[in-house]
């Protein structure tokens, strides 16, 4: 029997994890693949495209693992979804944790470190807290709660918890048929629902899809096959070489951060080695780096006040330990997971998509205006502004003290934004949205310049905010002078536009 080489074999599955990942952070980048993105486009603007790239990349992922096992290359039964154990109310708590996280923070686990690479202060500093949070809830202060609560509640199945075990159990028909049958069809099904619209098909959304899903493939061959040892010489057991869990492994963005701080840590302990899932870390953060250097993307990004840090730190605080809670993030139990099949990770999907949208909800919430003074006209008696009477500030809308948000305005209210101290104005109000009487764009800018103050016209139809739009308001508020006072009819859409700007 020829010697096995594990040293070898670990150094192979750890330059070819760090290899994939460097790739894919750079199609994260250029495509801005983005689960949390996806979820928030839909809640504000009904756009489902960034949705569509994360369900190609589910469906892609999906075949690609049923051909894989159909054909004895990997199998699914020795990751960590798959087993007969249950968890799920750890995975509800875990998931609905997650995606109100991801919100508060800007993005999930892999977002952050693509944020990191292009220069974003604000992501370094979810990494560090996140990766603190998941460590406790995997050996600290959270895990001994998790273990003790929500993961004692558990329903255990008399087969895997994979739908290629359960219909096999059911109908008695092989695994292997079932897993190429409902892999086929399930994924087939998703890959033609991300592609049936036509303005879908372009090279970002394609990339973004097949990429995506490509390395999620790519790391599990690397991991089931390249890695796999049917017997180590020290145990004479099967093993997965290079990962945490012993068991075969794809690309996840929870456990992985807290592996990169204890690896950190414990540096100079001999025993403490790189692990795929810390190689997929490093290799992501490079590839972003080496996109947003090339494309000249690349800026340094910090926190706008109080509430913006304290947002971030409890985002990440939610991600890391509902992330372990729920055995993975929105790529490891909302992709890699789905791609075994396994229930936990439909149930985890729901449950991200849920904590997201009330996370929405909540910085709606947050973000609405003040109550108003009586309002006064100004000109046509038909025509209301946001003043409170005579001479008397704006009823702004504050939401950090570098940005705010207003209803009607008025040419004549452009000296009272000027004396609240605003410096740039943004006007996201549709000229003739209002009807004749509707003070003209041009009017409005006029004075504006008139004063020295910095004007855009961003005219946004209600309900009808575009990704294009959002990039736009994203861009202004990066080189406008602050503060900034964007308007809309109501400020409604102004709010919605500044959120999302906040996402791309």
């Amino acid at each position: 029997m020829p010697e096995i080489d594990l040293n070898s074999i670990a150094s192979n599955v750890l330059w070819g994890t760090f290899l994939v990942t460097i790739l894919l952070g750079v199609v994260l980048q250029k495509t801005r693949f983005c689960t949390m993105g996806a979820i928030t486009d839909i809640v504000i603007m009904g756009e489902w495209t960034r949705m569509r790239q994360w369900l190609l990349a589910i469906g892609v992922a999906i075949v690609g693992v049923a051909l894989l096992s159909s054909n004895g290359l990997i199998d699914p039964a020795k990751s960590i979804y798959t087993g007969s154990r249950l968890t799920w109310l750890s995975t509800i708590v875990g998931s609905v944790m997650f995606g109100f996280g991801m919100v508060l923070a800007s993005g999930c686990g892999s977002k952050t470190l693509v944020r990191m690479g292009s220069g974003s202060l604000k992501a370094l500093v979810v990494f560090m807290v996140l990766g603190l949070s998941s460590y406790m809830t995997l050996k600290g202060l959270f895990g001994v709660l998790r273990v003790n609560t929500t993961d004692t509640v558990f329903v255990t199945l008399t087969s895997n918890q994979d739908l290629p075990s359960i219909a096999s159990n059911f109908w008695g028909a092989s695994k292997a048929s079932m897993q190429l049958t409902l892999g086929l069809v399930i994924g087939g099904a998703l890959i033609l629902f991300a592609l049936s619209k036509k303005n879908f098909w372009n090279i970002n959304n394609l990339l973004g899809g097949f990429g995506v899903g490509g390395a999620v493939l790519a790391i599990w061959w690397i991991s089931g096959v390249l890695g796999f040892v049917a017997e180590d010489p020290n145990t004479l057991e099967e093993v997965f070489v290079a990962t945490n869990s012993g068991r075969m492994e794809s690309l996840t963005y929870v456990a992985p951060y807290a592996y990169v701080i204890e690896w950190l840590t414990f540096y100079s302990d001999a025993s403490k080695k790189v692990t795929l899932g810390i190689a997929s870390v490093g290799g992501l953060i490079l590839g972003s780096t080496i996109y947003a250097l090339v494309t000249k993307t690349f800026y340094w990004e910090s926190f706008r006040d109080a509430e913006d840090t304290g947002n971030h730190i409890v985002g990440a605080i939610l991600m890391g330990v509902g992330g372990v809670t729920a055995f993975g993030c929105t790529i490891g139990q909302g992709l890699t997971g789905i791609s075994t099949l396994a229930i936990s990770s439909f149930i985890a999907f729901a449950g991200y998509v849920i904590g997201a949208m009330l996370a929405m909800k909540y910085l709606t919430w947050r973000m609405l205006p003040p109550p108003c003074e009586p309002i006064v006209a100004h000109g046509n008696s038909n025509y209301h502004s946001n003043t409170g009477g005579c001479g008397m500030p704006l009823q702004i809308a504050c939401h950090t003290d570098q940005f705010g948000t207003l209803g009607q305005i008025s040419p004549e209210d452009v000296a009272q934004i000027a004396r609240q101290g605003y410096k740039s104005i943004i006007n996201n109000r549709p000229d003739g949205e209002g009807g004749p009487e509707q003070p003209l764009n041009a009017e409005i800018e006029a004075v504006a310049k008139s004063l020295g103050l910095q004007y855009a016209y961003l005219p946004v139809i209600s309900g009808q905010i575009t990704l294009e739009q959002a990039q736009e308001m994203s861009r202004l508020l990066e080189t406008m002078r602050a503060p900034i006072l964007a308007f809309c009819r109501s400020g409604a859409r102004s709010t919605n536009l500044y959120m999302l700007a906040q996402q791309v």
